[in-house]
């Protein structure tokens, strides 16, 4: 753990090129909007700590850690049920920015329960969306297959689609289990998640995978491929069959995968039950397995290097004794932000009349995660009746950060989960495609209380300075400032970087310079082991990063403050 400690900063330029792979995908070019990233993506290292979790935390008097909910966009749903073939829902499962094609991508699941909504006897199917903002979407009529006899949609993979369009690659075994008595689903269901550029195709075919279940034919998940994300092919054998899979007895269909640039592997989250811990790969003696006493919905974890062999299958996630006892994880995605895991549970609360909101994780490994300010939702879910009462978190196989603000998709239900739709007018339940926004690296903040009238303090663990620029992302009110001090490990101040040397940081930015009287950067400190010291007033830090090069101050638009007092512009002392 020492070592890991001191290693922090001495990966920065690992660390710092995972996090620009993934600004690079998912910035939007300067023809719409200024770039997500202000640096050169080509050149520039640098590291970011969020302060998820305590890795680098020492001690926080008169501090503690705030979550900073995102903010729900005034027009949600920004995509909404509106044509003959959207049905009753519209579910973002990816959503993504292509950097080649300058484009908001989403592929979204849509459909309808009730067999009086259904298009085709379609319950479930896909959907493809393009947007130059994120905000506006378009609905092309790409007429790839025919629905009830019309092209004039945006429909691209349905459950007939599933057998007749077959992956020119194999993923998985040949030979699967056969299930005696096949799960029957309320009509025909076919829908993909977490759609990935593939970052090494074997050739254009595979330019674009996903995870996909196609509930009414072969039951497990199965890869999906795209040339261009509209003309899918699915593989001709699951990957991965759970024992629900091949009993008929359950439903694991939610997953999520995501590439792991900094471990060269991709990692797959599905859908399961604690019963499955020990045996998350079903076998022939699972064909006549009988019904769980209760379905616990719950999470596990698989990794391959190429999306044909799994491996290192394990149980990992579910709501625990802390938790209240009517909750469970209904879906759970993550993705890698610089070299931390960010990730999201959709909680389902059984109580009636059932909401759903989105929690916050964390992290390092991508199989071990910790809650972040465990019980508040980082997405609350809204009242019942209102456009996100079900709020579900959705896949995002990478962060989008555009302008320096993160875009968040997530499915907005306005009814319960087992709704009966006899007690509803027709068009009265509905669902849509929500977003959520916050400016880059505000998941958190460590910020002062008015309840500790002591000094206000964050100090980090000591680590090896290999980066000469350190900024931080903070805030402050009410002539509130932020001075930095330089401790050696054994917390003795440094000359020149005493808190009586710190230049004042004052407003709200996302990239103040650390600076003091005499010394600009830490040049001067290179391959030496120290701490930071924040002496804080009336203030929030919600990020720091070492960089190779200067950053600028980015200054936060005041529709993104949190504070009311109006006297947070930032102050360049």
């Amino acid at each position: 753990m020492e070592a890991d400690r001191r290693q922090f900063f001495k990966i920065a330029g690992a660390t710092g090129a995972g996090m620009l792979a993934a600004e690079k995908a998912s910035a939007q070019p300067a023809t719409s909007h200024p770039s997500a990233s202000h640096l050169d993506q080509q050149q520039v290292t640098f590291t970011t700590e969020l302060f998820l979790d305590n890795k680098l935390i020492e001690v926080t008097p008169g501090v503690s850690r705030k979550l900073h909910p995102p903010k729900k966009h005034l027009l949600n749903p920004v995509v909404r049920c509106e044509r003959w073939c959207d049905g009753d829902y519209i579910q973002p499962y990816t959503t993504m920015y292509d950097q080649e094609d300058k484009l908001f991508k989403m592929w979204a699941r849509a459909g309808c329960d009730w067999k009086s909504g259904r298009v085709a006897d379609n319950a479930a199917y896909m959907l493809y969306f393009t947007s130059k903002d994120g905000v506006h979407w378009d609905k092309p009529d790409l007429g790839v297959m025919e629905v009830a006899g019309r092209r004039d949609h945006n429909v691209i993979f349905t459950s007939d689609m599933a057998l007749s369009s077959v992956t020119p690659f194999s993923y998985g075994p040949e030979k699967y289990i056969v299930p005696v008595s096949p799960m029957k689903p309320q009509g025909k269901k076919a829908f993909f998640w977490a759609v990935n550029r593939h970052p090494n195709p074997r050739d254009a075919s595979e330019k674009f995978v996903g995870l996909a279940i196609v509930q009414d034919h072969r039951r497990g998940a199965h890869i999906v491929t795209s040339p261009d994300g509209i003309h899918w092919s699915c593989a001709s054998s699951p990957f991965w069959q759970t024992p629900h899979d091949v009993a008929g007895t359950g439903d694991d269909c939610l997953m999520h995968v995501m590439f792991d640039d900094a471990r060269n592997k991709w990692a797959l989250y599905r859908r399961v039950v604690p019963e499955f811990s020990e045996h998350l790969i079903a076998d022939e003696s699972d064909l006549n397995r009988g019904r769980e006493d209760r379905y616990y919905r719950s999470y596990a974890y698989a990794e391959s290097d190429d999306l044909r062999g799994w491996k290192k299958h394990q149980f990992i996630l579910a709501m625990d004794a802390d938790d209240p006892p009517d909750t469970e994880l209904y879906q759970f995605s993550c993705h890698k932000y610089g070299d931390i895991y960010v990730g999201y549970m959709s909680v389902y609360y059984l109580r009636r009349p059932q909401p759903i909101n989105v929690h916050l994780v964390t992290s390092r490994d991508g199989i071990h995660f910790n809650r972040v300010c465990r019980g508040q939702p980082f997405i609350p879910s809204g009242q019942l009746g209102y456009y996100d009462y079900m709020a579900m978190g959705c896949s995002q196989p990478r962060p989008i950060v555009v302008n320096d603000t993160t875009y968040f998709y997530y499915a907005a239900i306005n009814y319960p989960h087992d709704a009966n739709r006899a007690h509803y007018e027709p068009d009265e339940l509905t669902g849509g495609a929500a977003l959520a926004t916050f400016k880059r690296d505000r998941f958190v903040s460590l910020e002062t209380s008015d309840l500790d009238r002591g000094p206000c303090r964050v100090i980090t663990k000591p680590f090896v300075v290999q980066q000469p620029h350190l900024y931080v992302n903070a805030a402050t009110w009410q002539k509130g400032a932020i001075h930095v001090e330089l401790l050696t490990r054994d917390w003795q101040p440094i000359t020149g970087y005493k808190q009586s040397d710190a230049r004042p940081i004052q407003g709200d930015a996302l990239d103040h310079p650390v600076q003091w009287r005499k010394h600009t950067d830490l040049r001067r400190l290179f391959g030496t082991e120290i701490r930071l010291k924040f002496y804080m007033t009336r203030a929030r830090i919600h990020a720091m990063t070492l960089s190779d090069k200067e950053r600028p101050l980015a200054a936060v638009e005041g529709e993104f403050r949190h504070d009311l007092q109006g006297d947070s512009s930032p102050q360049q002392n």
